[in-house]
């Protein structure tokens, strides 16, 4: 059970914290994968996508949730979903991870070619080239991107679960 608090930070509701979190941490990643490494200013966009989705991923699994499981109570459609994650065989737990894992690959390569319609769309606009790269990728942008499309993609993945739920119950009453 949660304390009562009457600070700035009680008042904020545990998702949106979750959501900050989440936008530093990829922002973080981005920064020592993306600018740490060479991999940001090389040539070829596959390695990059490749060692920041790894990196993400791996970072989400094994950093992120953790933390985030354990400190938040995370709410989605008026239920706290992480008290289950204690509940979950290792079954199930592995295919979470592996979805984790497939989910943050997705999100990488979104935010990707997000990067390059908008630097198309730019210089089409300025008449430029379109060798020409007006927005690199930087941490901040990067991070808004990201959470943005993980978010919209988590939505889509728990909706689709909810519906065929829902099917499967209305065939049980049925019978």
């Amino acid at each position: 059970m949660k304390e009562e608090s009457n600070g700035f930070l009680s008042k904020i509701s545990d998702n949106v914290k979750v959501g900050f979190f989440r936008w530093w941490f990829v922002g973080a990643i981005y920064f020592f994968v993306g600018w740490g490494t060479g991999l940001g200013n090389s040539k070829s966009a596959f390695d990059l996508i490749f060692i920041l989705s790894l990196a993400t991923s791996v970072g989400m699994i094994f950093i992120f949730n953790p933390i985030v499981y354990g400190m938040f109570e995370i709410e989605r459609n008026g239920v706290i979903i992480n008290k289950k994650i204690n509940e979950r065989s290792v079954w199930v737990g592995a295919l979470m991870k592996i979805g984790e894992f497939f989910k943050c690959f997705i999100v990488t390569i979104l935010v990707f070619f997000s990067y390059q319609f908008i630097n198309l769309g730019i210089n089409k606009w300025l008449g430029k080239t379109a060798d020409t790269v007006v927005i690199k990728g930087e941490p901040i942008i990067y991070a808004t991107l990201f959470v943005i499309f993980y978010n919209f993609l988590c939505f889509i993945i728990y909706k689709t679960y909810y519906l065929f739920k829902n099917i499967k119950i209305k065939k049980e009453v049925k019978e």
